[in-house]
């Protein structure tokens, strides 16, 4: 159970991002996902942000390079940017992730779990289960929206903020390290008109998108198993 003094020191310490964090990438550097051909214009705007804080974050604890990754979609831009001597993909089906922890004990150095727990049924289960699979010392990513619209219905359940993304990971045991968020109410306005994602090309003006706190429609984590 979590005081609401632990609420608050959570918040505090890992979902009030500072104003710095903000501006950090509102002029996007030169795209480095070869994937995408080096092009930012035509996905999901978040995911952009999502793949430059990956890519600083593995630099900072120095988990570029791993032993073994457990990853659960092969489109991940991410998956460029980590070295792992074994790779294990968990797509469902055939796995399900609220159960993944009766197959894998103590097994992967790093989980990468993105855009995936607002399919997740029970993802506070699916989050417990995840933690089984991870070695001691090893770490896991995960994105997930904040707003969207409907897809791959049935199978879509809804989605966290920042701090809803904290406390799921905190009630099953990891340690938080670092948590990130993107969102501004022209992207907002633009999905719910179209219905599609939009990308770069539709947000950009003068070469800036603006990451708005208050608007947040994507966040995501990297966590550790102590």
């Amino acid at each position: 159970m979590f005081s609401e003094t632990d609420i608050h020191r959570i918040y505090h310490k890992h979902a009030n991002l500072p104003a710095t964090y903000f501006y950090k990438y509102e002029k996007l550097p030169p795209c480095p996902v070869r994937a995408w051909d080096y092009s930012w214009k035509h996905y999901d705007f978040p995911r952009n942000w999502c793949v430059l804080d990956f890519i600083e974050w593995t630099k900072k604890y120095g988990i570029e390079s791993i032993n073994h990754l457990a990853y659960t979609c092969e489109a991940d831009p991410e998956l460029e940017f980590i070295t792992a001597s074994k790779k294990t993909k968990l797509e469902y089906p055939p796995y399900d992730l609220h159960t993944i922890g009766t197959l894998f004990q103590n097994e992967f150095d790093f989980f990468m779990v993105n855009q995936t727990i607002e399919h997740l049924y029970n993802p506070f289960t699916a989050i417990k289960s995840i933690y089984t699979t991870i070695k001691p010392g090893g770490y896991v990513f995960a994105s997930v929206p904040t707003i969207n619209i409907p897809h791959q219905t049935p199978v879509h359940y809804g989605g966290y903020n920042p701090m809803g993304l904290a406390m799921m990971f905190k009630e099953a045991n990891f340690e938080i390290l670092e948590i990130g968020q993107w969102g501004n109410c022209a992207y907002i306005t633009k999905l719910f008109q179209t219905h599609n994602w939009p990308g770069y090309d539709k947000l950009q003006s003068n070469g800036i998108v603006l990451n708005e706190p208050e608007n947040v429609v994507q966040c995501w984590i990297l966590a550790k198993k102590l």
